[in-house]
Parts: structure tokens; sequence; C-alpha cells
């Protein structure tokens, strides 16, 4: 498998000051989450490092940090490579983000300190989408990137931010997910119909009914892990050519 190429105008984009090695592990998170970068691919060293114009320290020290968060498998006397989606880890992370959010929904289910502007908010976006129709044109991107801050509005306004930073980490880790689960019309009036559901028992101060909602709003998405991973495993495989 050949190294990482180096792209063009990424110095610029991390160069200087004192955080290189935080700066170079935040680019290369996002490539590797966006599947810029294929599962396998070899993370060379000197090639990072002409990349961003850095020594091999701070490229060193990136590389440990996506090891340690699971993006990247050291092999001994070989180097870093970009790891294979693994289909049991992807679920660990989702029994997480699921036992998390049960907690946010609960908690403000007792509080019941949602901000009214936000819940009209919601309401505006998600409530035409109960009636799309098949040949409506939609923006996955969009619509997912909408669904992320409908669940991240919620565990903001519990203002936990703990939290707030796991649920940030796994949102970014289980993009590629949500995808492949809102692809039809009908997936959209589900998801639309089960975030509806969630305000609706929230409102209403009932956390078991906001715990239901959730928790098969979740399930929905969680049920596409293999097709999801196998989709995007295509997807690089069509890009590569």
């Amino acid at each position: 498998m050949k190294g990482v190429a180096v792209e063009n105008g990424a110095s610029e984009a991390v160069g200087g000051g004192s955080n290189l090695s935080h700066r170079i592990e935040t680019l290369l998170r996002e490539r590797i989450l966006k599947w810029s970068y294929p599962p396998g691919l070899h993370l060379g060293e000197i090639a990072l490092c002409a990349e961003f114009k850095a020594s091999r320290i701070p490229v060193r020290e990136a590389l440990r940090i996506l090891a340690e968060q699971g993006l990247v498998d050291k092999v001994p006397n070989q180097g870093c490579f970009v790891k294979q989606p693994d289909v049991e880890e992807t679920q660990q992370l989702y029994d997480m983000r699921l036992a998390l959010e049960l907690f946010v929904v609960e908690s403000l289910a007792s509080a019941g300190s949602l901000s009214l502007d936000w819940l009209k908010e919601q309401r505006v976006y998600w409530e035409p989408l109960l009636a799309v129709k098949a040949d409506d044109t939609a923006d996955r991107d969009a619509l997912v990137d909408a669904d992320t801050l409908f669940h991240f509005g919620l565990a903001e306004a519990l203002g936990n931010q703990p939290i707030c930073n796991a649920l940030r980490d796994i949102n970014a880790r289980l993009r590629f997910v949500r995808l492949a689960a809102i692809t039809n019309a009908h997936r959209i009036q589900e998801t639309a119909g089960e975030h509806l559901a969630v305000l609706d028992a929230l409102e209403k101060r009932d956390a078991e009914a906001a715990r239901r909602s959730l928790r098969q709003n979740i399930n929905h998405s969680r049920n596409k892990v293999e097709l999801a991973i196998g989709r995007a495993l295509m997807s690089v495989h069509k890009k590569r050519g």
C-alpha cells in the first residue's frame, strides 16, 4: 500500500505555532473520518513531515494520539496505518451514544429546562418533513447535519460539558452511518416523526416516553452499521479506481 500523498496547501493550514502536533492530528483525523484516507493507507512519517513542513516529533505525537483514539493502527517495524472499520467497535460507540443520550433526555424531562425558542426552531424544521415525497430532492449531508444538531442540541441544553465533548467525538465517528441510514423519503419521515415525538415527550415532562422515542430513533441508525461500512468501503474502492 502506498504511503499518504502530499496535499497542496496543507502546510499553510497547520503551519506555525507551538500546537503543530494538535493541528496535524486534527487534519488527519478529519481526513480519516471523511474517508478521504481509505482503511489500510500507510501514514508515512517522511511524507507527512514533508506535507506539513514539520519535524518527526509533532508528526509522531499526532499519530500517537490518533492511535489512542482508535483511528490508526501502529504496526511494529512497519509504521502507522488507517484503521479498518470494525462492526463491533462501531456498535460499542452506539452503546455509549445511547447511554449518554438517554441520560440527557431523562434529565431534561425532569428539569423541564428546554428553551422554547429551540423547541420551536426544531419543530419548524422537522414538521414539514413528515410529508416529504419520494420524488423530492433531499440533501443528505444537510439532513445528517440537522439530525446531529438535534441530538447535540439536547445535550447542550442539559449543560453537561463532558457529555457534550463525548458526544461531539462520537457523532464525528458515526457520521458515515447516519449518511447510510437517511437514504429515502420513508426514513426521512420516520426520523422527523421520532424527533417530534421526543420533543412532545420533553414538553410533557414524560421521561419514559422521551427515552422510548429516542431509543427507537438511534436504533434505526445503528441497525445500518454493517451496510454503512460496506457502502463506505465500496465508495473508497471506486474513487481509487
